[in-house]
């Protein structure tokens, strides 16, 4: 019973030791300012140690100090991951907002015809039921 104390408290001790300090800088200009406990705690429970916390009141991630990621236009894709960060659009785009190139405010993706300006009754094509087909294989031989 003696050995199982002495390993249980050992085990404790070693335990609330482990917490190591990873930049000694860091942690002296913490200490500066607050007591160790407050150093060596993690008040938005985000894995990132006070002392190291650039955003110590708000849960982020650690791979970028316990901050949340940006995300500059709001369109919920994160910056690092959104091709066009300042331009809200959507995850299926990569985060940029879909063309509308013949300007009909039909957008391309949904457009028959994305070079020509039509119609949505003719889902984007000139009214009259123009085949696009047509059009398609003359641009084709162009390029």
């Amino acid at each position: 019973m003696k050995k199982y104390l002495i390993f249980l408290s050992s085990s404790v001790i070693f335990c609330v030791k482990a917490q190591e300090i990873t930049d000694q800088e860091a942690f002296k200009k913490c200490r500066k300012e607050f007591i160790k406990k407050i150093c060596l705690s993690d008040e938005d429970k985000d894995g990132v140690l006070f002392y190291l916390d650039h955003c110590s009141k708000v849960s982020g991630a650690v791979e970028n100090n316990g901050c949340t990621w940006p995300d500059t236009d709001s369109d919920g894709i994160i910056d690092k991951h959104d091709a066009c960060p300042t331009v809200p659009g959507p995850p299926e785009n990569n985060g940029c907002s879909w063309p509308d190139t013949d300007g009909d405010g039909i957008l391309d993706k949904d457009d028959v015809c994305p070079t020509i300006p039509g119609i949505l009754e003719e889902m984007g094509c000139p009214g009259g039921k123009l085949d696009c087909t047509q059009f398609y294989e003359d641009e084709r031989k162009k390029n």
